[in-house]
């Protein structure tokens, strides 16, 4: 009994489904009679045909901003901060005073370096009076010394007038050569003097610091009334202007850079800037031994908006491979699906996946679904589907 119970349930299921088959069947018919074929319609279009390109490969390396001349303004002289002209985020000019130490010990020891200037001057004079002195008396012993001794030839004088005129006129020769060593000394005790006035004016100068450039205090590092010392950084300073970034390179692209080159140079916080061109300014001479790297410095031109500290992407080529490039209007997004139309021999657009790279201006790198001598629709529409036929314009 079960049997064939089971057996007429298997007999209307297999009719039911037989008649379900025939319904789909009748209506696909419908369809297909009543629905335009996609391959009948033709549409003008723009034909790209795809050649692959060789373009540069870059290696994106990330680097630092960084001023081109920073310094640290240090005390020279010791002595109590009696003022500070400035305060970080100020900007200065060149020579423009920063800050001011207490100065009257050194202004003491100034006006004494002054006066023993003066008491040298005064000495060195009287020095060269002496020796003027000496030079006039020595010429008169030897005058009358070569007087006597013609004398004495004709034994017109006597022998003991004679040699008191000689010993006279040795006297004279000694006398003058004393002076002209008491006026070398005088001269040096003046050099000596003026050496030691020209230290405490400087020292005098050092009490008051002033910008070395044009520029922008970047740390503020004492206040008035504290004490300065010699080698004390006070204050720090980056030169208005040029910028540089700071980056390191691996060692497996070193080969491919040079001093001078230019590179382009990103900054991802200046989202609606556009890249910047550095050019290649140092290249260190050797490796860092821990990461096998070396450090490149990139000079920007000034740049408004660019900061000490920004985030850079340096773009350095290291090569040149071949890619094949598409038109970015030619890319179709489709939900996840990124694709081209295809146009084959038969002029009929067929929807195509590839898988994109880099981007390059107008153009998209193709990493797979294209081939040399591809052809593809360069700005498909709304109108283009696949199997459309279309007629290059």
């Amino acid at each position: 009994m079960n049997i064939k119970i089971s057996i007429k349930y298997l007999i209307t299921a297999v009719i039911i489904m037989l008649a379900v088959f025939w319904l789909m069947g009748c209506g696909n018919g419908t369809e297909s009679e009543n629905a335009p074929d996609a391959s009948s319609k033709t549409v003008k279009a723009a034909i790209h045909e795809i050649t692959s390109a060789s373009r540069p490969i870059y290696y994106e390396a990330t680097g630092t901003v960084r001023p081109k001349t920073a310094s640290t303004i240090s005390a020279r002289v010791m002595g109590e901060i009696k003022e500070i002209t400035v305060n970080a985020g100020d900007t200065v000019k060149k020579d423009q005073v920063l800050l001011r130490i207490e100065g009257r010990q050194i202004s003491a020891g100034l006006q004494q370096a002054e006066a023993g200037l003066r008491e040298a001057i005064q000495g060195e004079h009287a020095a060269l009076s002496a020796l003027q002195s000496a030079q006039a008396s020595k010429a008169l012993a030897e005058s009358t010394y070569n007087r006597y001794k013609k004398l004495l030839e004709t034994q017109s004088v006597s022998q003991q007038e004679f040699d008191e005129v000689e010993a006279k006129y040795r006297q004279a020769q000694a006398a003058l050569s004393q002076a002209k060593f008491m006026q070398d000394a005088a001269r040096e005790r003046s050099n000596q003097a003026k050496a030691a006035v020209a230290s405490a004016e400087s020292a005098f100068e050092d009490t008051t610091l002033t910008s070395p450039y044009d520029g922008t205090i970047t740390a503020r590092l004492a206040d008035a009334g504290d004490m300065a010392s010699p080698g004390l950084p006070l204050v720090k300073i980056e030169e208005t202007g040029l910028m540089e970034v700071h980056l390191l390179l691996p060692e497996t692209h070193i080969g491919h850079v040079a001093i001078g080159d230019t590179v382009s140079v990103v900054f991802p916080s200046q989202k609606t800037e556009p890249a910047v061109t550095g050019t290649i300014t140092t290249i260190d001479p050797s490796a860092d031994p821990s990461t096998r790297s070396f450090q490149l410095k990139v000079t920007l031109p000034e740049t408004p908006g660019i900061r000490a500290g920004m985030f850079a992407r340096v773009m350095i080529p290291v090569g040149e491979a071949g890619m094949i490039l598409v038109p970015k209007t030619a890319v179709v997004q489709q939900g996840q699906l990124t694709a081209v139309f295809i146009v084959g021999n038969d002029q009929i657009a067929r929807f195509r996946l590839i898988r994109q790279g880099r981007a390059f201006n107008d153009q998209v790198e193709v990493v797979s679904g294209l081939k040399d001598g591809d052809r593809c629709l360069a700005a498909p529409d709304a109108e283009i589907s696949d199997g459309v036929k279309v007629e290059g314009i």
